[in-house]
């Protein structure tokens, strides 16, 4: 309770904080008028951005500190969607503590009193050779070009993947996982056989990774705490949450005292950890390892990334994953007017040599240095090369748990659980999002989570054809 009560002060502190600078920024807004993107003019340097994610709208956003209206430069930003998904919080959405728009801020809502412009395409190829760009809404040529079109989920060529495993990459893919939640539960309460209502509630997660780990606890979470006063019976049969990577630890591009300490917590919470194993087939019943079989209705995906297939097809040199490589300065070498950034990017911290992570961190300070970078270079300078700097280590693995790493200070538990929070809140590149998600948070804290489904489709519900499925 008391926990709690700390909780509810922080919120009702931060939300009053908030509404002040919303209000001020409201009124900032009100007194600019954006500009079309027809104004994307044909004189001057042309800077087209791919992609409005972390890393594009970044990019933009620092382009548009470094010139003014008087300078002859023109920005335009195309992305297939008209909003910014703001993927860290995803997670919110699934365990029922914030609803989807709460995560997905207007892109057009950036241009405001700024000088870029979007166009809402797809984007069907790239013609490094002509400098031209093929959309859904027609050409568009470039004089510098930014690649930051992100990456998918990959699904190997596994036996029943593609068919029965859940991503967690979308708005969707969250409301589908607390979906398919609720569906396992009443398939289970439902039925008397004791192996089949266990197969119901096992969950395999793949992949050990930051969004594997992640995702293993919100669904733990979720279930033994979020779904508790719906479904009591619960507490009598165990919920099994497995999550089954191929590295020898969990988190393996972290801090390994992180990874152990990550470990720990999830094992506390009663988590099964299975590392060095490989899901190597699934079906509708069976989750396949390297190790044996796990009998389970459900498999979420979380084990690695691909670039898009216009990154793929570019004429260069690529990574394992698709991702194209990138010299010091965030360039394709053998188009120095073409920089590639984010997920769709291979680069290497010049610090130690590894590649960089792909992660929201890394591309929002991969974009900021873009931005100055690109400046600097139209002005006919030389800019310094990229080096990543990593700001610290945030997971999140629970009902007010987490582990983090901020310089050399780990945190856990409910303090680390407070500062994932605040950090992630205070990123929201927008005051209304941040406004909406506190109070979310601070109504979900006294009044429970959401417990219902939000079908996206109609149908039968999927309970009722999992247990038909087992009588025929």
């Amino acid at each position: 309770m008391r926990k709690r009560m700390a909780l509810l002060g922080l919120a009702a502190a931060g939300g009053v904080l908030l509404g002040r600078k919303w209000w001020q920024h409201r009124r900032e807004e009100e007194a600019h008028v954006s500009q079309s993107e027809e104004s994307y003019h044909q004189s001057g340097t042309r800077i087209l951005i791919l992609g409005a994610g972390f890393g594009g709208l970044s990019t933009a956003l620092k382009l548009d500190q470094q010139f003014g209206p008087s300078d002859n430069v023109s920005i335009l930003v195309v992305d297939r969607n008209n909003d910014m998904l703001f993927t860290p919080l995803l997670w919110t959405v699934a365990s029922g503590r914030a609803d989807p728009d709460n995560i997905l801020i207007p892109i057009r809502a950036f241009q405001r009193g700024r000088h870029f412009h979007v166009l809402h395409a797809e984007v069907v190829g790239i013609d490094l050779e002509n400098k031209r760009v093929h959309t859904s809404a027609g050409m568009r040529s470039y004089d510098i070009l930014v690649i930051a079109l992100g990456s998918h989920t990959t699904m190997p060529h596994l036996p029943g993947l593609e068919e029965y495993a859940f991503p967690f990459h979308t708005p969707a893919d969250a409301l589908e996982l607390r979906n398919r939640l609720i569906d396992c539960i009443e398939a289970a309460h439902r039925t008397s056989d004791p192996e089949e209502k266990q197969a119901f509630l096992t969950f395999v997660v793949g992949g050990a990774g930051d969004t594997g780990v992640e995702l293993a606890a919100i669904i733990h979470d979720y279930v033994t705490s979020g779904l508790a006063r719906e479904y009591p019976w619960l507490v009598n049969h165990p919920v099994r949450v497995i999550v089954a990577g191929r590295a020898d630890r969990i988190l393996p591009t972290s801090n390994p005292g992180i990874a152990q300490k990550t470990r720990q917590v999830l094992e506390s919470e009663g988590i099964e950890i299975h590392t060095g194993t490989s899901v190597k087939a699934v079906t509708a019943t069976t989750v396949e390892t390297s190790h044996g079989t796990i009998p389970s209705h459900t498999l979420f995906w979380a084990a690695g990334t691909t670039a898009p297939h216009v990154v793929k097809e570019l004429p260069v040199h690529h990574a394992h994953n698709g991702a194209v490589f990138v010299d010091q300065y965030l360039r394709i070498p053998t188009h120095p007017d073409v920089y590639v950034l984010g997920d769709s990017a291979w680069a290497y911290d010049s610090a130690t040599g590894n590649p960089i992570p792909a992660t929201a961190q890394a591309a929002l300070h991969q974009g900021n240095y873009l931005g100055k970078a690109i400046a600097t270079v139209i002005r006919g300078g030389q800019p310094e090369p990229y080096e990543f700097k990593m700001l610290g280590h945030l997971v999140l693995l629970g009902r007010q748990t987490g582990v983090a790493r901020i310089g050399d200070v780990t945190l856990t538990g409910l303090p680390a659980w407070v500062v994932w929070h605040l950090v992630y809140l205070l990123r929201i590149p927008s005051m209304t999002k941040r406004l909406q998600l506190t109070l979310n948070w601070v109504l979900s804290a006294i009044l429970g989570r959401e417990t219902g489904q939000i079908r996206l489709q109609t149908g039968t519900p999927l309970h009722q054809k999992m247990l038909e499925l087992q009588t025929t």
